[in-house]
């Protein structure tokens, strides 16, 4: 871990946050090193940082045991729920070649990207970036950073027809966020707390800008090359596709639980949470908020995040890994480290 840290150059790493667990070994490892980022703080494993797009695991499993509830049906179409919500302007969301394909979005194509509808970080990356680092303090609600969406026509700049594609957007997750409060009632961090945090006992978890900070109230910084996220940017914009705040060990807790089918009630709803077939056709692995990976000739299950984050699950092999290096682009390959990782922990 110490030999990764990298506190010069355009790439920083100030530091590496790793919990580890086998559970047929009993093997558990959780532990910090480094420094906070904007100061030389020594950190340990209790530091909390930004997890980004593991948010969207959360955000999925909460989704489906509103399914398991009969409150929804991942194949229902997001018409359904949707289109009386003024602000989404439903019947402006996905125009293709001049085609209107709205109505043919079901709930499932949300959860696995395959609506194709854009988004804002990928596909007006240099407007919203510029307009970020002019802005770096604005304050977002989730309705004022979905309007972008609009503000950059990407409504007509659809990636594909439902379900003929793959393309990954944190729309899907802002869609599916504002679905979950028209159907509980109650705001997204409310459900996410009810629902995942307070039953998990994760006294370190909250969701950015929407709640107010809890646990150790320690905090590492987040790195975007040499710009220092946490410190200049306000990212309330991130919401459903990436607010949470956690740790590295409440994070494999979460992860723990899902798979320990303590967060759902019917065993074929984490099977088909983990269905990769209706995108590996495109050539992505990617279930319902959730990605498939190979990782030292080893299945995994979880997510990344764009703070340099990873969540992963290994069913068969019962390893979990969570870790967290502060930077989106290390200076290093970081599929050998966590391939390196696990050829440790599996011994």
């Amino acid at each position: 871990m110490k030999a990764h840290i990298v506190h010069d150059g355009k790439k920083p790493v100030h530091s590496f946050l790793l919990y580890l667990k086998n559970e047929k070994t009993g093997f558990e490892f959780n532990h910090g090193v480094g420094s906070v980022g904007r100061n030389n703080t020594a950190i340990d494993y209790s530091y909390q940082y930004n997890v980004a797009s593991i948010t969207k695991t959360l955000v999925a499993t909460i989704i489906l045991q509103l399914c398991e509830e009969d409150k929804l049906s991942i194949d229902d179409p997001i018409k359904k729920y949707l289109e009386s919500i003024d602000f989404i302007r439903y019947n402006e969301l996905h125009i293709f070649n001049g085609k209107k394909y709205q109505d043919s979005i079901t709930i499932e194509m949300l959860l696995n990207h395959t609506s194709g509808i854009s988004d804002v970080f990928t596909d007006a990356e240099t407007r919203f970036n510029l307009s970020v680092l002019f802005h770096p303090k604005r304050k977002y609600t989730a309705q004022k950073f979905y309007k972008r969406y609009f503000k950059y026509k990407l409504n007509k700049k659809p990636a594909n027809i439902p379900e003929k594609g793959y393309h990954y957007s944190d729309i899907n997750y802002m869609l599916l966020g504002f679905l979950i409060e028209e159907i509980e009632g109650k705001s997204l961090p409310e459900a996410i707390r009810e629902r995942i945090i307070t039953p998990l006992h994760l006294k370190n978890t909250y969701f950015e800008f929407y709640e107010e900070v809890r646990g150790t109230g320690k905090r590492i910084d987040a790195f975007l090359n040499r710009i220092n996220i946490t410190k200049r940017v306000n990212t309330s914009y991130e919401w459903g596709g990436g607010g949470i705040v956690s740790t590295a060990q409440e994070m494999a807790i979460f992860i723990e639980a899902l798979f320990g089918m303590k967060l759902f009630k019917d065993k074929a709803t984490l099977e088909r949470m983990l269905d990769t077939s209706k995108t590996s056709k495109y050539g992505k692995s990617y279930g319902l908020g959730i990605y498939k990976w190979n990782l030292y000739n080893k299945t995994f299950y979880g997510h990344g995040g764009f703070y340099g984050s990873i969540l992963a699950y290994s069913p068969e092999y019962q390893i979990i890994i969570s870790s967290n290096v502060g930077q989106s682009f290390p200076p290093f390959d970081t599929g050998k480290l966590i391939n390196k990782v696990i050829k440790i922990i599996s011994k």
